[in-house]
């Protein structure tokens, strides 16, 4: 079951749902809650080859946008992040989706992991895959609404440890392929 604002707002008033910094009511909508780009990107460097096997580390260039923006261009891909951070309990887990504002201009937020499912145990931001698709040079500023979080109640709670991968998430991070391997 989807959660609707309602009940996103008691359970952030019980403490059920926690975000950091603290969520501004104006950001609850009426099924999620909307989320802000955080302050620094990754921008894939050309010309690798990667194996989905591969323990190879991905290059990437950091770019800060906290101080000046960065011009998105059509069909360019880059990483970023939540500038929210958010913990849930066991028995929700999350879908990040884009905005439909920002999707009419040929904005993707998320590639094809929309879920999110290893915040249970602790406060992390989620790495946007974030892609332009449209015909327009994009600007990407710091704290620009992107995102919408979606809360999802599960049948029971989750039993299992979440993946190591990830654990301590703050801010943009690039693929870990080191779990990759079999």
């Amino acid at each position: 079951m989807i959660l609707s604002d309602k009940s996103i707002r008691e359970l952030i008033g019980r403490g059920e749902i926690q975000f950091f910094p603290e969520c501004d009511p104006k950001n609850i909508r009426p099924v999620g809650v909307r989320l802000h780009l955080g302050p620094e990107l990754l921008i894939p460097l050309e010309n690798q080859k990667i194996y989905l096997d591969s323990s190879d580390e991905i290059q990437f260039e950091k770019v800060d946008i906290s101080q000046r923006e960065y011009v998105l261009k059509p069909g360019q891909f880059v990483l970023g992040s939540t500038w929210e951070s958010f913990q849930v309990p066991r028995d929700i887990v999350c879908h990040i989706e884009g905005r439909s504002t920002v999707a009419r201009l040929g904005l993707a937020v998320h590639c094809t992991s929309s879920i999110v499912d290893g915040n249970y145990e602790e406060a992390r931001t989620v790495v946007l895959e974030i892609k332009n698709i449209g015909p327009f040079e994009i600007v990407l500023q710091h704290k620009a609404a992107l995102a919408m979080l979606i809360f999802t109640r599960l049948s029971t709670e989750i039993e299992q440890n979440p993946q190591l991968q990830y654990a301590g998430q703050r801010g943009v991070v690039a693929p870990n392929m080191k779990l990759q391997k079999r």
